[in-house]
C-alpha cells in the first residue's frame, strides 16, 4: 500500500520547468565580426547540462580591447538568464523575454546599458548579435553582424 502511495505522489509532482537551452544550439560556434582596424570574436559552446558558455574578445589595432565571460543559464526560477561578466565591470544578468527558433532575447529594463541583448540567426554562416537601450534618455542600439569562423580559427 505505501508503495501505491509514493508512486502516486511522485506522479502528480510535476517536472521542473523547461529551460528552451536546446532552442539556441544555433548559436553555438565561433563566430566573428572583422573590423577595418581589428576584429570582434564570440564562441558558443553547445548546450550542454542546461547551460550554454561563450566568451567574446575585441582586438582593435592589434591589442585586446575588452573581452567578457558569458553564459545562457538557468536562474532559480528555472527560466534562462544571459549573464555577461566584462572586462572590467561587474557581473549583469538579463532573464529570458523571447524565444523563437531563430532568435531569443534577454532584457533587464533596470541595467545600465544595454538593457536588452538579442542574437537572431540569419542563415547557418550569419548570425547578429545586439544590444539596446537608453542612455541619458536616448535610444541607443549596437549592432554586432557575425559570421562563422573559417575552419581552424
Amino acid at each position: 500500500m505505501l508503495a501505491l502511495v509514493l508512486a502516486a505522489s511522485m506522479a502528480a509532482t510535476p517536472p521542473p520547468p523547461a529551460t528552451d537551452i536546446g532552442r539556441l544550439h544555433w548559436m553555438t560556434g565561433c563566430w566573428m565580426q572583422v573590423r577595418a582596424n581589428g576584429r570582434v570574436d564570440e564562441q558558443w559552446m553547445a548546450p550542454g547540462g542546461g547551460v550554454m558558455i561563450g566568451m567574446s574578445r575585441t582586438v582593435k589595432d592589434g591589442k585586446v580591447r575588452e573581452y567578457e565571460y558569458l553564459r545562457i543559464a538557468p536562474g532559480a526560477d528555472g527560466k534562462l538568464s544571459f549573464i555577461a561578466d566584462p572586462s572590467g565591470q561587474p557581473e549583469a544578468a538579463f532573464p529570458l523575454k523571447e524565444i523563437t527558433d531563430d532568435s531569443v532575447v534577454f532584457e533587464d529594463p533596470a541595467h545600465d546599458f544595454p538593457q536588452r541583448i538579442l542574437y537572431k540567426r540569419v542563415d547557418a554562416n550569419t548570425i547578429i548579435a545586439r544590444i539596446e537601450g537608453q542612455i541619458g534618455g536616448l535610444a541607443r542600439s549596437v549592432d554586432y553582424p557575425y559570421t562563422r569562423c573559417p575552419a581552424g580559427n
